[in-house]
């Protein structure tokens, strides 16, 4: 998942950055109203890939049921939709005045949008209570899975679409995780969105034993392109961070997760599986983007892809572990981001999480 610019479980340097990205969901809401919220929620709780779109309406993030939508790893972003379609697949994208895209097995309409948009087949209004409307429409994709016995994971596809173009990241590993771990000696380490590899393949020439996940199997086979090229040995695992034990426990002696794009859950399965695989005595990598500047970049007109609220951050895991006597932290802060590293006018500082787990600690 080299897991937005926040890397699904991603982000090494650029190669180039496209300026608009189409995304990929099980369900677009369109319209931030209480009962596309409501709809979105519901959609979440059953772990269902959401992006709502507010139609140019400031969203307010204190707001209860903005914060239900995030917290399931909803996305709400700001925009205004111009223009919507069937796709080849029979999926729905709408073009938003931005030029991004959102593309989804299923499109709902909280807020009109005009006759010869509400006319196209397959955009459902929502009737009344938007939960309940969210049930049958989540309960119709469970039908649609079963019957072709897949359960496709919307976030998946999104990040299988990013990764199928054009590289998106230099390939260099990012600066912060070689000033931190260069001095600890090689073991075995986990890359979580390793994304193209760069962090993967560097801690491979390092010495390290590496696993490189994520969530895209097309990122993954850039990896191993890459390292056969380079004749490195190192293993490449397609794994979702939020899935059921996704990585092997108290294993690996380095985990890093660098801007890694695993959506929140309410129980934090995310946060809980990247700490569960550091084995004791072991040390935990996170660094992510200042979420500081880039609320100040949307609150001046950004209109960025990806929400970054709908994302785990690093002060998730630092909660936990300051909570927890297992834990020694050694560095937590915000601090410049590397010349190389992948940026943007309003991603110019990084928080970092290096933390140690007693050689005592039990699982």
């Amino acid at each position: 998942m080299a897991e937005h610019d926040h890397r699904h479980g991603h982000a090494h340097t650029h190669a180039t950055a496209p300026p608009t990205l189409e995304r990929h969901c099980d369900v677009a809401v369109i319209g931030a109203s209480a009962a596309g919220l409501a709809a979105a929620a519901q959609l979440g709780l059953q772990r269902r890939s959401v992006i709502v779109v507010a139609a140019g309406v400031p969203i307010d993030s204190a707001a209860a049921d903005v914060a239900e939508v995030r917290a399931h790893g909803g996305e709400i972003l700001v925009g205004l939709v111009q223009r919507v379609t069937r796709t080849e697949d029979r999926r729905i994208r709408a073009e938003l005045a931005s030029g991004h895209a959102i593309v989804g097995r299923r499109m709902l309409a909280a807020t009109a949008l005009g006759d010869e948009v509400e006319d196209l087949a397959g955009l459902e209004p929502i009737d009344g209570d938007g939960g309940r409307f969210a049930t049958a429409v989540g309960d119709s994709l469970d039908r649609e899975d079963r019957d072709t016995e897949a359960r496709p994971s919307g976030n998946r596809a999104d990040w299988e679409h990013r990764y199928s173009g054009d590289q998106l990241w230099s390939g260099n590993p990012n600066g912060t995780l070689v000033r931190e771990v260069s001095d600890l000696p090689p073991g075995r380490a986990l890359d979580v969105g390793a994304g193209e590899g760069g962090d993967a393949l560097w801690l491979a020439e390092q010495g390290w034993t590496v696993i490189a996940s994520d969530i895209s199997q097309h990122a993954l086979d850039r990896i191993e392109t890459e390292a056969a090229r380079r004749g490195l040995q190192l293993e490449c695992q397609l794994a979702d961070a939020n899935a059921d034990d996704p990585f092997v426990a108290a294993a690996f002696d380095l985990v890093s997760a660098q801007y890694a794009s695993i959506p929140r859950t309410p129980d934090s399965r995310g946060v809980r599986n990247v700490l569960r695989a550091v084995a004791p005595g072991g040390t935990l990598l996170v660094v992510g983007h200042d979420l500081d500047a880039m609320r100040k970049a949307i609150d001046e007109g950004a209109a960025p892809a990806f929400d970054p609220m709908a994302y785990v951050h690093v002060e998730d895991f630092a909660t936990v572990v300051a909570d927890s006597p297992d834990w020694d932290i050694e560095v937590h802060e915000k601090r410049p981001r590397p010349p190389g590293a992948a940026s943007a006018s309003h991603h110019i500082e990084d928080v970092v999480l290096r933390a140690r787990l007693s050689r005592a600690a039990r699982y």
